[in-house]
């Protein structure tokens, strides 16, 4: 009897609908889970200054306008246009000094606005007079041979000065090419500022009371370091 019934329960499992079975591996992700583009953190980004800057008329903490140069692609969808504007601070400078010095800039590149999203960028420059560009820091080359300093002259990058940038922090893009509804642009500039000596600085004089907060941001471009 007991191998009657033993064989009728297996004959009864073997003949159940397929749906009616356990499953014996889990579902399948669904092209909607997995699908979307990703920009990586370190892609290259070529950027024009769109306005002349010079040590006569910025200071530390201006900022200028640059503008996406050639189109930035993630396999063969253009997730950049070119012509999208970004954004670069200054972090430190000098007056055209006496005895023929000349004036000197620093400023880092901080974000590409891409229809109202910010996408954090990095990359770090100096300019001395009205020679070349030269990038500081690790890893960011900036376009160009490098011809020596004029000194004598107030520090001057002008329009059309090519840049080279690197995207500080993955961006999801979707299949069509715009940016993903999970990015979070906040939480992405936030991250790619913590990395930043100047960007601590920032913070951390934030924190400190309304009256203290000028002088202590103010050190921080002096202690820039970046």
């Amino acid at each position: 009897m007991s191998k009657y019934i033993a064989g009728a329960a297996i004959a009864a499992l073997i003949g159940a609908p397929l749906s009616a079975q356990p499953a014996a591996f889990p579902i399948e992700a669904t092209a909607s889970q997995v699908a979307g583009l990703t920009l990586n953190a370190g892609t290259p980004v070529t950027l024009a200054v769109a306005e002349e800057v010079n040590s006569s008329t910025h200071k530390e903490g201006d900022t200028f306008k640059l503008t996406v140069l050639n189109d930035v692609k993630v396999v063969d969808s253009t997730v950049i246009p070119r012509g999208t504007p970004a954004i670069a601070e200054i972090t430190w400078r000098t007056g055209k000094g006496a005895f023929g010095k000349s004036g000197k800039l620093e400023f880092a590149l901080r974000y590409v606005e891409l229809n109202g999203q910010k996408i954090p960028v990095t990359g770090n420059f100096r300019q001395e007079g009205e020679g070349n560009t030269v990038a500081t820091g690790v890893g960011v080359i900036a376009i160009g041979v490098f011809a020596g300093f004029i000194t004598g002259k107030r520090a001057r990058v002008p329009v059309g000065r090519e840049l080279m940038a690197q995207i500080a922090q993955n961006v999801p893009f979707t299949d069509s090419g715009s940016v993903a509804p999970s990015y979070d642009a906040s939480a992405a500039m936030a991250a790619a500022e913590a990395n930043t000596p100047l960007g601590k600085c920032k913070t951390e004089a934030a924190t400190l009371p309304a009256k203290k907060q000028e002088k202590a941001l103010k050190e921080c471009f002096v202690k820039r370091m970046e």
